[in-house]
């Protein structure tokens, strides 16, 4: 997610020039994307502002980058350059110089620069667009931060905030999770927290990401995770189970996909895959959503090099078999007939298989009086389960109706 900047820098008695700040709130940041790790990228600037390229590259790094020193046009073109190096060779071709602190870098003049400007007090001012500053105030109250917060009844969208450079980021991102249209005029502004203890919360939104849970407002704070996502707080009970299955050793460098069966259950192709041998020390874990009998979405988790192994085992499980002939449900009564019809009807709906390949049988009962009708079906294996399945997590209708 792009995200504003909002702070505007101001002078302190401990700093000796003006610190433009270019950030990128957490939000934005891609897990995983770090220096190494990153595309390669191909840069033209021509007399752009030092700050855009700055900027530019700070996304691609998912880093907070200040910039403490005058800023400059600038020409530069390279091709096939990770971001750090991009990063490098920019600021060298200005004389400039870099340091860094955890996911800060302060750009600036090398006889200027110096460690200690990460424990120096900076004072920002943050504008608020959609939420209120005493809302800000409220949220910032349950974190930890050193910092004073400063704002006034005559303008209740500006907050002055002094701090570290670490804190100010931690306020940035805060604000830009929660300053949101879709947050105008609330009494109160909802968050959810996911704590963790194997691993960082980045891998926990990377291992979400793959399962289909994005996540755009939230900030990571210590080993914990704010979440903003209103619309993911319906689901927050089956998206903590998922986590707490999520949060583990072996998640912390492996890899995670989705997999889309085509024929057989997410249940089913767990239990499978838990038989195949893929060595010893090679763990790998499945994850199923909510109603894994008829669901189709596995989410699995593996060493790197056995990725391609396991998509292969799970294609070889994938397979349509030969169809079989198998009851589905059954109902007895004046309407059991007119009732399994229109069963026939839904369960078609809800599986794909054709109401060509579903029966009705005659009139299994002795006694005229109160009949008996079986709902059968035509198909492979697995869809002959999920047909059943579907048919037992069925409301029964006007006749009595069993498996």
């Amino acid at each position: 997610m792009a995200s504003k900047v909002r702070g505007k820098s101001g002078i302190t008695a401990l700093t000796a020039a003006l610190a433009l700040l270019f950030t990128l709130a957490a939000l934005s940041w891609c897990p995983g994307k770090a220096w190494a790790e990153s595309g390669k990228l191909s840069l033209d600037f021509r007399g752009a502002d030092i700050r855009d390229a700055l900027s530019v590259l700070a996304v691609e790094m998912g880093v907070t980058v200040i910039l403490d020193s005058e800023p400059v046009e600038i020409t530069f073109k390279g091709e096939n350059l990770d971001p750090g190096e991009a990063l490098n060779l920019i600021i060298q071709g200005q004389g400039l110089a870099s340091v860094q602190k955890d996911n800060i870098i302060v750009v600036g003049e090398p006889g200027k620069l110096r460690e200690s400007y990460f424990s120096e007090m900076l004072l920002t001012r943050f504008d608020t667009y959609y939420v209120t500053t005493d809302q800000i105030k409220e949220l910032l109250s349950g974190l930890e931060l050193e910092i004073s917060v400063l704002s006034l009844e005559a303008n209740p969208g500006a907050l002055w905030v002094q701090g570290t450079a670490q804190s100010l980021q931690k306020v940035r991102e805060l604000v830009n999770a929660v300053d949101l249209m879709e947050n105008h005029q609330l009494a109160q502004l909802e968050y959810r927290t996911v704590t963790v203890t194997q691993i960082p919360p980045p891998r926990v939104v990377e291992l979400l990401g793959s399962a289909g849970v994005m996540l755009e407002h939230y900030i990571i704070y210590g080993n914990q995770l704010l979440v903003f996502e209103k619309k993911l707080f319906p689901r927050w009970e089956e998206i903590e189970k998922l986590i707490a299955q999520l949060d583990t050793i072996s998640a912390r460098k492996e890899n995670s996909f989705v997999y889309q069966l085509r024929n057989i259950s997410a249940r089913d192709a767990a239990a499978r895959l838990q038989r195949f041998d893929f060595g010893s020390g090679n763990e790998v874990k499945t994850i199923t959503y909510n109603n894994d009998n008829l669901g189709h979405e596995l989410l699995v988790i593996c060493p790197p090099h056995l990725e391609s192994t396991v998509r292969e085992a799970l294609t070889s499980i994938d397979l349509t078999r030969n169809k079989i002939r198998a009851p589905v449900t059954s109902a007895k009564g004046e309407t059991a007939h007119t009732s399994l019809a229109n069963t026939r009807s839904l369960l078609s709906e809800l599986s794909g298989v054709s109401m060509a390949n579903m029966y009705i049988s005659g009139n299994l009962s002795v006694d005229k009086s109160a009949p008996s009708y079986v709902l059968w079906a035509e198909e492979s294996p697995d869809k002959i389960k999920e047909l059943q399945d579907l048919a037992a997590s069925l409301s029964p209708g006007s006749g009595e109706s069993g498996e």
